[in-house]
């Protein structure tokens, strides 16, 4: 079954001071309500609450967005369609990027584990480097990570050159919402993702997906070019009642202050309130 939700985003307001700052980017195009909807002929029912998911998406970002000021954007994926994504552009993965990663690494070399671990709980750069390295030089590397994500429906070009120095060149990755939670729908249908879906338990940032009770989930921080902080994490909820499966979500957030603390607190809110909207999006599947 598929759903068409809304997905909507604020755009950053000018002329804000920007403080606790170093380094940074944050596209200056306005940022504009998109509407994808499924190719399969949804059911009255399916219609229904399709509808009643979309204003409460809506609900959720206006709220961020009317909080924090910025922008603030969520994409749902069933686990077949991907419903909804981001206008004005693809957000740098940061280090959502490391699930792949690590199940490219994994899968070459499951003596990786423990590498992987901190690579993904406590989200460890130099953990991460090493994994990157273990799969061949920057091209195969990047190749190798294409694939896991071409696996799951979600093809992504995975960036091999540093583009900014003191970033790794995979965190500079163009990686769109909705192919995102496209990837988070399938990562527990693709073969050797077992243990890093376990990692992903056990994160140790534990703000915005963090908060929800048996989250599987990454996140993903930086400063864009200006210095203004963006907040990004993906992964699998929980449906709203009890033994109805997961379901894939990702988000992104960039707070006007720019700051770090506020991107976290963004976060946080937005996904505070999405157990109240999971109840009418479906579980993720394999079949």
């Amino acid at each position: 079954m598929s759903i068409r939700i809304r997905f909507v985003a604020g755009l950053c307001v000018t002329g804000l001071a920007v403080s606790s700052c170093t380094i940074g980017e944050v596209g200056e195009t306005p940022v504009s309500t998109l509407v994808v909807t499924s190719t399969a002929q949804p059911t009255p029912a399916t219609t229904e609450a399709s509808a009643s998911s979309d204003a409460q998406l809506q609900e959720l970002v206006d709220a961020a967005v009317a909080t924090f000021g910025g922008g603030a954007a969520l994409a749902v994926a069933d686990g077949a369609v991907i419903t909804a994504g981001e206008a004005g552009g693809a957000p740098v993965a940061w280090s959502t990027i490391k699930v792949p990663i690590a199940v490219a690494a994994l899968r070459q070399d499951p003596g990786l584990a423990p590498v992987a671990g901190e690579a993904i709980r406590s989200s460890d750069n130099a953990a991460a480097e090493q994994l990157w390295a273990a799969l061949g030089e920057p091209t195969r590397a990047a190749a190798t990570v294409e694939s896991v994500l071409a696996e799951a429906g979600a093809p992504v070009r995975v960036s091999h050159e540093h583009t900014r120095p003191g970033f790794s060149s995979f965190g500079q990755t163009a990686w769109p919402l909705d192919a995102q939670a496209r990837f988070a729908a399938q990562l527990p249908c693709l073969p050797g993702t077992g243990e890093v879906l376990a990692d992903m338990g056990m994160i140790v940032q534990r703000y915005g997906l963090g908060q929800l009770e048996g989250a599987r989930f990454k996140g993903g921080w930086g400063p864009e070019p200006d210095g203004r902080y963006t907040v990004r994490q993906f992964g699998l909820v929980p449906g709203a009642a009890a033994g109805t499966g997961d379901v894939a979500v990702s988000l992104w957030v960039m707070p006007a202050s720019g700051t770090y603390e506020d991107a976290q607190a963004m976060s946080d809110l937005l996904a505070a309130g999405l157990p109240a909207v999971l109840g009418s999006v479906p579980a993720h599947s394999c079949d």
